[in-house]
């Protein structure tokens, strides 16, 4: 596999070249570990022969071929970058090695056959190298919620976008969504891969990637045995006055209001049973009102107070670590 490295810092092509030796190694696993935006960052041990069939199923999904040009611009200590590499080596591309930045096509020249960002990138990308990034044949986005803004913006370019549905016990996505050319709503499986619901939640199977029956805190609305509509996370839904509320879709309509980072969660109340909270980071209060609320969601869904923090606690891999953030310490208001 030849690689090209574009990148200034050693340290991220010592740790490709590092992942390489141990993907040469002989033993058949890897040790990797979970995000912990939802929790304490768990162990994984993935064997190879999974991460091998993983990246021929996406290899199929996306028609890439032998020479084809990929571009890593993640971090290696997350399951995307190493299945980036995995990928390059498995379907023999030539991989692209640049800094791990907000911008990543900043210095990248020449066509992209394939590329994966996160949606901090992609947004950023998009407002500083427009023309760069027209020249990203096909993209995947994954790790994290993509909002409409984003999506609204992707569909002007020439460039074939999918958002990626997976997680670390699955080996990176398991599903993808088209987000232009033509948009969809619904996730479709990839090759050898199945699904189904169990109280409302999704149900993986995928044995080509050693997955059987995998039970996850993900509801969905599920539209065939491959195909499934994503609603948000089971432990964080908030049972409002009788009202089930998905975080993940408020905040998804909320990006265009708030310019800082944010969250929303629920909170008990003797009244509603839980209601909804507005996380903010930010040392200055911005000037809300439940009137600019109104206008994006329905009554139900407006937070009842904000909370501020300073500085929110963040994952090894750059998300927000809800949990830790919400135990830190704050200043609440009330939304008038």
């Amino acid at each position: 596999m030849p690689i090209q490295f574009e990148t200034r810092e050693n340290e991220t092509n010592e740790k490709v070249l590092a992942f390489i030796d141990e993907w040469n190694a002989p033993t058949s696993e890897i040790v990797v570990h979970t995000s912990g935006s939802t929790g304490k960052p768990k162990k994984i041990v993935l064997r190879k022969q999974h991460m091998i069939a993983s990246a021929k199923a996406t290899g199929e999904f996306l028609g890439l071929k032998k020479g084809d040009r990929a571009l890593l611009c993640l971090s290696m200590d997350t399951i995307g970058g190493r299945m980036m590499v995995v990928r390059a080596l498995v379907l023999e591309l030539k991989l692209i090695v640049v800094d791990v930045s907000s911008n990543p096509l900043a210095n990248v020249d020449g066509n992209i056959t394939f590329a994966a960002m996160v949606p901090m990138q992609v947004q950023n990308c998009l407002d500083a190298n427009l023309s760069r990034f027209a020249n990203i044949e096909q993209l995947i986005i994954g790790g994290a919620a993509v909002s409409e803004k984003l999506i609204d913006q992707l569909q002007e370019l020439p460039t074939k976008v999918f958002h990626t549905f997976g997680m670390t016990e699955t080996i990176s996505h398991i599903a993808m969504r088209s987000l232009n050319h033509p948009r969809e709503g619904q996730f479709s499986c990839l090759p050898g891969i199945s699904v189904d619901e169990k109280n409302s939640s999704l149900v993986i199977d995928a044995p080509t990637i050693g997955v059987h029956n995998l039970q996850t805190n993900d509801a969905i609305e599920l539209l065939s045995p491959t195909s499934f509509r994503w609603l948000g996370r089971t432990d964080f839904v908030i049972n409002s006055g009788g009202v089930k509320l998905h975080p993940e879709e408020i905040e998804l309509k909320l990006v265009n209001l708030i310019v800082r980072p944010f969250f929303v969660s629920g909170e008990p109340d003797t009244r509603l049973g839980e209601k909804l909270i507005l996380w903010v980071e930010s040392v200055q209060r911005l000037n809300l009102k439940k009137s600019d609320f109104a206008s994006l969601l329905a009554n139900y869904s407006i937070p009842k107070e904000i909370k501020y923090l300073n500085k929110f606690a963040y994952t090894s891999s750059g998300k927000i670590d809800r949990i830790t953030s919400k135990s830190l310490p704050h200043v609440a208001l009330e939304i008038l």
